[in-house]
């Protein structure tokens, strides 16, 4: 049996994980588009999936597309292999990050960075619309970073840990997740 987890310990079926409607797998040509060279260790077409299902969202709620940083993909796969190699890929936050981070853990399966994604998104189920507050984040908090309104770029790295597990962080620039201000 395959154990599903991320930061804010919502637990995730892998049917859910493993499914993505097929209005969010087309890449629109004028859509934002990752490089070659994504900044880390995550493959472009699997970086490629993970940006357009974020998008997807934003664009469900009325918010600009984000835009893929090759910079901001560096600084989560230095992340994720710190978590992974020093951690024993126990989950934490970045301490004075300048970016917002969500964090994704799992193992048993085949983790991809939109396994991350759509763990992230799995929150809404729990989100209640309105002004962010320090009681409600935590439940929601990687969701309302994914659409939060003033974002404009994302990047994302993954590392496996020795047990067989991998982590996978992603860093949104600028920040969400504002106390006091609503997502979109």
């Amino acid at each position: 049996m395959a154990l599903e987890y991320f930061f804010a310990g919502l637990l995730l079926p892998m049917a859910l994980l493993g499914q993505m409607p097929a209005d969010n797998t087309a890449i629109n040509s004028s859509a934002p588009t990752v490089p070659s060279n994504t900044g880390s260790s995550i493959p472009q077409a699997q970086a490629q999936a993970a940006l357009d299902f974020n998008n997807a969202k934003r664009h469900d709620v009325g918010v600009a597309p984000l835009q893929w940083s090759t910079k901001l993909a560096a600084v989560a796969q230095n992340w994720a292999d710190h978590l992974a190699k020093d951690e024993g890929c126990n989950l934490s936050h970045t301490q004075n990050n300048s970016y917002g981070e969500n964090l994704f853990g799992g193992q048993g399966a085949p983790y991809t960075a939109l396994s991350a994604m759509q763990g992230w998104y799995g929150e809404i189920a729990k989100y209640l619309y309105g002004v962010l507050t320090v009681s409600n984040w935590y439940t929601t908090g990687h969701y309302t970073q994914m659409i939060w309104h003033n974002t404009t770029e994302v990047g994302m790295g993954q590392a496996t840990c020795s047990g067989g597990g991998t982590v996978i962080a992603a860093e949104y620039n600028p920040p969400g997740n504002v106390v006091g201000e609503k997502p979109y």
